[in-house]
């Protein structure tokens, strides 16, 4: 049985944001360690990879603790991509209960200072303009009651340890420390333990392993969408496969699947689907009908299928590459049980190929290009010799 946020201890609502707006259901390794931790206001100094979920460690239990009050959170990150990248996170899982901006340099700062003086509780940003704003007097520090500092290798590699050290020294509040890094070197730990007192916890998550050894993982890059459902219908031909659980994003594609599937003759499966707005009874009944093999193809959403926990799934298909990194390794888990060797399939529009970097990069692996018949057919068309 995998494990749900709510019994991290964090909240019902939140829980439920999270699998809505980033269809994720269940915590990474790093999250399981730092969210309880939070919760119960401990300072933490986390070492872990890049791409494992920290943001929404630290993120979920914060939005959790916050009251609401003005320039409550300060989270700092090296560059503005990455500000962007923690604010979007925030934006998706506050729910309109939070008020979040980014700070970063290259902008405009009047529109910044306009911002903050009609008040802000949770700030992202990069050091240079941070400082800039305190000095002007435009960015009060006195309310803080939570300070992250996120990519704390990169902060220290770029340069930013002087500034970090700055606004740490101007925030006299009695606030909750977190520290994210890939890597973590004496000044970074004597920064911790001078400004937490030396009351922290240390959370080593570098050697974690996210996805799945013996899955063999593949991806097919398709040129243009009306392709798209030709292109899978090739691959079902080429894979054949015997139990498989097929991934989308939406609702209303895993409704328009499934029923297009159901009357394709040029396969034979026998398709299911598993979506959000059934009924508990419902959602049994096809489950059971899928574990018994009736149904040999179950199109889902991450959302309808959390908590799925179904042996002797052969495959598991991205018909919907996921926006999210840690999505893939949750989807691609529910294969390769029981020490079986599993495979999993993605589709990837060429647009969508920065998400498939992504999860790369994630998981450390390369995932391996095939071709369908007629896509290598088309390609060797083309080929100049």
């Amino acid at each position: 049985m995998e494990l749900k946020f709510e019994e991290l201890g964090i909240s019902a609502p939140l829980a439920g944001a999270l699998r809505k707006n980033m269809q994720i259901t269940t915590p990474t390794p790093v999250q399981k360690q730092a969210i309880p931790l939070i919760l119960q206001g401990k300072n933490v100094m986390a070492q872990s990879k890049t791409g494992t979920g920290k943001t929404i460690a630290f993120i979920l239990p914060i939005l959790d603790k916050m009251q609401g009050k003005q320039n409550e959170c300060l989270i700092l990150l090296p560059t503005r991509e990455l500000a962007k990248q923690v604010y979007r996170v925030v934006k998706g899982l506050a729910y309109g209960r939070l008020s979040a901006m980014t700070i970063y340099g290259g902008v405009s700062i009047n529109r910044q200072i306009k911002k903050l003086e009609r008040g802000i509780n949770i700030i992202v940003g990069t050091p240079g303009r941070i400082i800039d704003l305190y000095k002007r007097r435009k960015l009060n520090l006195k309310d803080i009651r939570y300070v992250v500092l996120d990519e704390g290798d990169r902060l220290w590699d770029m340069g930013f340890a002087p500034d970090v050290k700055y606004i740490l020294r101007q925030i006299k509040t009695n606030y909750q420390f977190m520290l994210f890094s890939a890597t973590l070197d004496y000044d970074m730990r004597d920064l911790v333990k001078k400004h937490t007192k030396n009351k922290f916890e240390f959370l080593d998550l570098s050697r974690d392993e996210l996805t799945v050894k013996s899955t063999l993982q593949f991806y097919y890059l398709i040129d243009l969408f009306k392709d798209k459902y030709d292109t899978f219908i090739q691959v079902l031909k080429n894979e054949n496969p015997e139990h498989a659980l097929v991934f989308v994003n939406t609702r209303k594609t895993a409704d328009w699947l499934s029923r297009r599937l159901k009357n394709e003759r040029r396969i034979d499966h026998r398709v299911g689907l598993l979506s959000g707005k059934m009924s508990q009874f419902q959602r049994e009944e096809v489950l059971q009908a899928f574990r018994d093999r009736k149904i040999n193809m179950l199109i889902a959403t991450d959302v309808a299928a959390r908590g799925l926990d179904i042996e002797d799934i052969s495959h598991v298909m991205n018909y919907d590459v996921p926006k999210y990194p840690e999505v893939y390794v949750h989807r691609i888990g529910r294969t390769s049980r029981m020490s079986k060797k599993g495979v999993a399939i993605t589709l990837v529009l060429k647009d969508e190929y920065v998400h498939l970097c992504n999860i790369e990069g994630l998981i450390d692996k390369e995932i391996h290009k095939r071709e369908t018949r007629r896509q290598e057919r088309k390609r060797k068309r083309f080929t100049i010799y």
